[in-house]
């Protein structure tokens, strides 16, 4: 057993998570530590802006900092509204949210593509939350989110607590999105995946799209590369 230098802030659920999920420790080639922050429900979180959960969101990474994690990430990419919050509170570095990639992946696009967000819910990822990890209002402007709250399978697993997944059906809905929108948004360059749920069926979009994907589990291979700087089994 190796030391985990990725803490992992985890919401209070009990949805399922195969392999290339953010809660699946088997989804990363280096050893992480989830710790479930009790009362951050997925409702409270996606569909309520986190409000008041701050405290707990704290406590619960601070933990994972204490527990000898070198950088702290989370389960959820709707937490990207406490970023600026969790960094400060925290003595070493803090990534809420796959949306942190934003405004790298507009620089290596052509100024007129776009990145598509593709969110659990486009209704409730709003300004505040893109604000907050620096995507800056001209940059809004280059940005399609895109929700799946409409898919009749995966949104109802996603927000529900005895739902089973079936990986295919769920992986033709979140596809059928990202084609959708490269239909309406022919200037989509790139997509980047939000829910931390969805890193499973990158390698399907980028297939289907055409498009490069940048999810929650890109993030968290590069903030473990920076934090730690060799592979974790030999150092």
């Amino acid at each position: 057993m190796y030391a985990a230098e990725i803490g992992i802030v985890m919401l209070d659920n009990k949805i399922p998570r195969p392999v290339g999920d953010v809660g699946n420790p088997a989804s990363f080639p280096f050893p992480v530590r989830l710790a479930v922050c009790k009362g951050a429900s997925t409702d409270q979180v996606v569909e309520h802006g986190a409000e008041g959960l701050l405290p707990a969101i704290t406590e619960t990474a601070k933990s994972l900092q204490a527990e000898g994690a070198t950088a702290v990430t989370t389960g959820c990419g709707f937490l990207a509204i406490h970023q600026k919050e969790l960094a400060a509170s925290l003595s070493v570095p803090v990534a809420t949210s796959s949306l942190l990639q934003v405004p790298l992946i507009l620089q290596l696009l052509q100024p007129h593509q776009s990145v598509g967000i593709i969110t659990a819910n486009a209704a409730t990822l709003n300004a505040h939350h893109l604000n907050a990890v620096g995507i800056s209002s001209e940059s809004q402007e280059r940005v399609h989110v895109l929700g799946i709250e409409r898919t009749p399978h995966l949104y109802r697993v996603l927000t529900s607590d005895d739902e089973k997944l079936d990986q295919s059906v769920a992986q033709a809905e979140v596809v059928g999105v990202a084609r959708h929108a490269v239909a309406a948004n022919p200037d989509i360059g790139a997509f980047v995946l939000e829910c931390t749920n969805l890193p499973p069926y990158s390698e399907a979009i980028k297939a289907a799209t055409g498009r490069p994907v940048w999810d929650a589990v890109s993030l968290i291979r590069w903030l473990q590369d920076g934090v730690t700087g060799s592979d974790p089994k030999k150092a």
